[in-house]
């Protein structure tokens, strides 16, 4: 959709209009933020509130008690992006589901100062607080980001926020995770890093759930329901994970006891890859570098882009493959990831709901490097002009003298007798080759 010409000033005018008139100046409104302060409206938010409205200290004391497996998953993420924010006054924040505040860190004066950002327990749905980083991905269903006056509440106009909604396996929002800063600048660098650590987060909820269902039928294997728990838990992570191994079809020919080991044996798999999954996002978040060495360009690309699908179908855009010719790089894994994923996201966002991203990975042969590029092509009734293609590249390394390349790849799990295993990326829905 056509975004509308807005600039900080414009944003401002449109602000005081609707406070002194109750109008808005729907030119003066970037088209997200115009739909968003028009539900904020339609449900009676204050855009004058002196501050958010807050749970008692009993019931913000019980709602973090019950929400403690979310706010454990999120913690190592949240300090991740705290570090990454440095100097700047920032704050990193967490909420339920219904976007009540459980948990935030940052600097002293974002966190405890007399411009603080709101704490736990504080109520920050678009009902209560129109237009903001938590409520609004929540009210979406997508990443969001709301600089300055974009926010319905004057007294947040100091901020540039952003969030993105925390799903479980099936989907469901459970919470959602945002990030404030000052200066609009500061958040642009945050942004790839808060998608990373959200997908980071809902891989430890779903490992912590799969683990619980394991312990349970460690307990008692020939509980049926434990069993047909676990079994449907498993089915939708491999799915998910690209790995649709089956067990069905011997599950007739097998004692309880011989299927409760082999379902136990696949849960345990596939636990460790998405433990694999948590840490790769975890290192994505981050700022962290390590050492140049060989890397198969090709291959990081197609695991990139593994770990985008379920990023990809959220936002309704097709993965395409193209030319994936194989080329072999010097570069530090973890830089150029950062920069694959970043021309990846900038490229599904280019792309919009209905659209496609073609990828290839080619050898540049007069500049010696290896070049992926990620081409938007958006739904005929979007395209009105064509996006620029986002493209990373590294010097490529001359053949014979590629050494041994890094593989940071997800383990392929070991089908079991009679089964084939999965190809990787081709496996995957919605990737076509």
């Amino acid at each position: 959709m056509r975004e509308r010409a807005s600039t900080t000033e414009s944003t401002r005018r449109a602000w005081a209009r609707y406070v002194s008139t109750g109008l808005i100046a729907d030119s003066l409104l970037r088209e997200p933020v115009l739909r968003a302060w028009e539900r904020a409206h339609e449900l009676g938010a204050n855009p004058k509130a002196p501050k958010t409205e807050q749970l008692s200290a009993l019931d913000t004391e019980r709602l973090v008690d019950q929400q403690q497996a979310l706010i454990t998953a999120a913690r190592p993420y949240m300090e991740v992006l705290s570090w990454a924010a440095g100097l700047e006054r920032h704050a990193i924040d967490l909420c339920d589901a219904q976007a009540v505040m459980l948990s935030i860190l940052g600097d002293e004066e974002s966190v405890h100062g007399p411009e603080r950002i709101p704490g736990p327990g504080s109520l920050m749905s678009e009902e209560v607080c129109g237009t903001n980083g938590l409520g609004t991905p929540l009210t979406t269903g997508g990443y969001f980001e709301v600089v300055g006056p974009e926010h319905f509440i004057g007294g947040f106009h100091l901020f540039t926020c952003q969030g993105i909604p925390l799903r479980d396996a099936e989907g469901k929002v459970v919470g959602g995770l945002g990030a404030v800063v000052r200066r609009p600048m500061a958040s642009s660098r945050l942004r790839d890093m808060l998608v990373c650590a959200a997908q980071g987060i809902e891989a430890e909820l779903l490992l912590r759930q799969l683990e619980s269902d394991i312990r349970e039928v460690m307990a008692a294997p020939g509980d049926e329901q434990a069993l047909r728990v676990l079994r449907e838990e498993v089915d939708r992570l491999r799915e998910s994970s690209r790995e649709g191994l089956r067990i069905g079809a011997r599950q007739a020919r097998m004692s309880r006891f011989e299927y409760a080991l082999r379902l136990l044996r696949l849960a345990e798999e596939t636990a460790q890859d998405i433990r694999h999954r948590a840490l790769v996002w975890r290192s994505l978040a981050s700022l962290e570098e390590g050492q140049r060495r060989p890397v198969v360009l090709t291959e990081l690309v197609r695991e990139l882009l593994g770990l985008l699908r379920e990023e990809a179908l959220r936002q309704q855009v097709e993965l395409v493959l193209g030319e994936q010719e194989p080329v072999h790089v010097e570069a530090d894994a973890l830089v150029l990831s950062r920069q694959l994923l970043h021309a990846a996201l900038q490229a599904l966002t280019l792309a919009g709901p209905g659209g496609a991203v073609r990828i290839d990975v080619r050898l540049e042969r007069q500049q010696q490097a290896g070049k992926a590029t990620f081409l938007s092509l958006p739904a005929p009734e979007y395209a009105r002009v064509a996006p620029l293609p986002q493209s990373v590249t590294s010097p490529a390394i001359r053949p014979g003298e590629e050494g041994e390349p890094l593989l940071w790849r997800l383990p392929t799990l070991e089908a079991a007798p009679g089964e084939a295993p999965a190809s990787g990326l081709e496996a995957s829905r919605g990737i076509v080759g």
